[in-house]
């Protein structure tokens, strides 16, 4: 079989690229900005603005593997026109985000998984809770705080989150895109442990060996903060409303979902700050 990956080259989409290629799939690697072809791996260019782009991107995969767009409006409809331009595939696994599955069929996101769920293709969701990598890769939620000001920038209070690597989030997609028994499921992919961003915040700084601390920042301070991004208005309503949905516990929970798919026990936060933080 062949996959197709969506986002290849993020955070999230390059550890699938690796992990599928680890367990010897083919891979086209769908990007805006595609890199090097490299073993079974075939970089394709892919713009979710640019519709010319999807067909010759898709080509004949077999199954595809499909972020999204988390802050348009219409990403059902143009999830489900891609879908729609890929007749090929027997499958599609959705990354979707722990707690969409209880959120009103309007928000953007639960009209992403039901546009996805509704297509005619088998499907599955995977459900990751926050992500590990996000403090040293995602510049404008934590990494450069972090790194400018020892600051990890979070309006969380003490609310809990299951923080996830995204590794662990590709291995769930290895297993679900090549074996059976997975279609019509959704799947909550969390750490072994919750943790609040005070905690987590203790780990890094041990780890790392110099001063970081937690900043509870506000709702304003939040907005203002993520204004100096640079991003849409409706990216910066996306992660504050994120926020919002930590402070009330959503991200809270862990589960063994990620146990039970693949075998192995999820990677915990302090691995992750060993191997990421530490000089």
């Amino acid at each position: 079989m062949t996959v197709w990956v969506e986002g290849a080259t993020g955070k999230a989409g390059r550890r699938v690229v690796d992990a599928l290629t680890a367990a010897g799939v083919p891979v086209r690697a769908a990007s805006r900005h595609p890199g090097e072809a490299h073993g079974s791996v075939t970089p394709v260019t892919f713009d979710w603005a640019d519709e010319t782009t999807w067909a010759p991107a898709l080509g004949d995969a077999d199954a595809l593997f499909v972020k999204g767009l988390d802050t348009d409006d219409d990403a059902a409809k143009t999830i489900a026109r891609l879908i729609g331009t890929a007749p090929s595939a027997r499958r599609v696994v959705l990354m979707s985000a722990v707690g969409v599955d209880r959120t009103p069929d309007h928000a953007p996101r639960r009209a992403v998984e039901l546009a996805v769920q509704e297509s005619g293709k088998p499907w599955t969701v995977l459900r990751p809770n926050w992500f590990l990598q996000n403090f040293d890769e995602d510049e404008w939620v934590f990494a450069r705080a972090l790194r400018e000001t020892g600051e990890l920038y979070a309006g969380s209070g003490d609310s809990l989150v299951g923080f996830t690597d995204t590794r662990d989030l590709a291995d769930a997609a290895v297993t679900v895109l090549t074996e059976d028994g997975h279609d019509g499921r959704g799947y909550a992919i969390t750490g072994p442990e919750a943790l609040t961003f005070g905690e987590m915040a203790a780990l890094l700084a041990e780890a790392s060996g110099r001063p970081i601390r937690h900043r509870d920042a506000t709702p304003a301070e939040h907005r203002a903060h993520f204004a100096r991004s640079g991003h849409p208005e409706a990216w910066v309503e996306h992660m504050l409303h994120l926020f919002a949905l930590v402070r009330a516990g959503v991200f809270a929970p862990v589960t063994d979902d990620f146990r039970r798919l693949t075998g192995k026990a999820p990677r915990t936060p302090a691995a992750y700050a060993d191997e990421v933080w530490r000089p």
